[in-house]
């Protein structure tokens, strides 16, 4: 669902907020690679095609406050590539694992505070993007855009 829902957005708009407050598309799609590339490189120790700001999370992390400033954000077309990228690493990385090794310990110990096993963070993995996308939903609705879906 989500990459429907990007594909009439202009760049113009990735950084609209019809409602004050509102996650845009920028953050929510920022925000989603910031935790699958973490996934990519601190669980699975590979490497992404484009890495991330080092003030990353600053901008995109938990807490921060979306700002409608499109200089503070990267271009539309650097979070579709880097989300396709990530959805297709994770899914080769969940094909090969065994049983065993959705049981063994978080390696990053960010990831480790809030997810004990490989197991538990995958499992949230699609949760999250999901939650996301529906804000991404509302976001559109908000904006006048015309619905995208099911």
């Amino acid at each position: 669902m989500l990459m429907p829902m990007l594909a009439d957005i202009p760049a113009e708009k990735m950084t609209a907020q019809p409602i004050a407050g509102m996650n845009h598309p920028a953050w929510l799609l920022g925000h989603l690679l910031g935790l699958e590339q973490k996934v990519i490189t601190g669980v699975m120790g590979k490497t992404v095609q484009e890495p991330l700001d080092a003030n990353w999370w600053d901008i995109y992390g938990i807490g921060s406050t979306p700002k409608a400033e499109p200089k503070l954000y990267k271009p539309k077309p650097f979070y579709i590539e880097g989300l396709k990228e990530s959805v297709g690493k994770i899914a080769a990385y969940i094909r090969q694992l065994s049983d065993a090794d959705l049981q063994k310990p978080m390696p990053d110990a960010d990831l480790a505070k809030h997810f004990p096993a490989i197991a538990n963070l995958l499992i949230v993995l699609p949760t999250h993007r999901a939650y996301h996308t529906g804000q991404l939903a509302t976001w559109r609705k908000a904006a006048g855009l015309p619905h995208v879906g099911m």
